[in-house]
């Protein structure tokens, strides 16, 4: 999702200093955009949560799983894989490595069929953290023990839509994050992720960004500067309770956002066929 800056230019000519995103090049690298190809030092973690999987009837599954290095589902996560690639025939094509959580949610048929396909299902039953929380866990401690956070990429599929308290808690998890690992959230609507303070430059491709995004900040007063949308910000103090820059448009090939503090990025996301 984001690289640190390394002196590149900006749209204007001048130098550029900070962190860029790569967004939803993440997930359709282009061959004509060297920038946006997948970081040879990365790894990819796909976390599947307990919400419909957005997007089953285009490629962006097979895609994500492809590039994956780890495939994890949450808890009732595995049942909607499994409830999905009995639907699409697709059942032995998406096997997780590990399902992880209480597994209060996890259902017998699921369990059952993708531990005989070799799945570890592994059960925590510590009550301080949600599922989530476990999934990241259990990818740091065990499928990654002893490497860097910031070297594995996580996109999570699902995560904010259902139920309000899901989604701020999946929001509250991008943020305590976003210092130690690069996360994005996609959704039946949009690519989500946190824009740390400071400079930041988002890639943005057309073939499947769509025009409408939004800066939100949730973290308290963010002092805002953009580049790149049709209503562009110059040191405007953006809070919850009073103004947010939401359904703005994005006019350029690259947007630009300095923010006194971390706020979180959206924009609509219409997946490839």
């Amino acid at each position: 999702m984001s690289a640190d800056g390394n002196g590149d230019s900006c749209h204007d000519g001048q130098t550029f200093d900070g962190a860029t995103h790569l967004g939803s090049y993440l997930i359709y690298p282009s061959e004509q955009h060297a920038a946006t190809a997948w970081p040879s030092s990365k790894e990819l973690a796909l976390i599947i949560l307990n919400q419909p999987i957005p997007h089953a009837d285009t490629s962006l599954l097979s895609q994500l799983w492809a590039r994956a290095d780890h495939r994890i589902c949450v808890d009732g996560g595995g049942n909607r894989l499994y409830n999905l690639g009995k639907k699409i025939g697709t059942l032995s094509t998406y096997i997780p490595d590990v399902i992880v959580g209480d597994l209060d949610s996890l259902l017998e048929s699921p369990r059952a069929y993708y531990e005989q396909q070799g799945t570890s299902v592994q059960q925590i039953s510590d009550q301080d953290s949600t599922d989530f929380m476990k999934s990241l866990r259990y990818l740091d401690t065990v499928r990654r023990a002893g490497k860097p956070t910031e070297d594995c990429i996580v996109v999570v599929l699902g995560g904010l839509g259902g139920r309000l308290d899901h989604i701020l808690h999946t929001l509250k998890v991008m943020f305590n994050n976003h210092l130690k690992r690069q996360m994005v959230i996609v959704s039946d609507e949009n690519l989500t992720f946190v824009l740390p303070k400071g400079v930041n430059k988002i890639l943005v491709n057309r073939q499947v960004d769509g025009s409408t995004c939004g800066i939100l900040p949730l973290m308290g007063e963010a002092v805002l500067t953009t580049k790149g949308l049709r209503w562009n910000l110059d040191h405007y103090p953006s809070t919850f309770e009073g103004l947010m820059s939401t359904s703005n448009i994005i006019d350029d090939p690259e947007v630009y956002v300095d923010s006194s503090i971390p706020v979180a990025w959206t924009s609509e996301f219409r997946p490839m066929p």
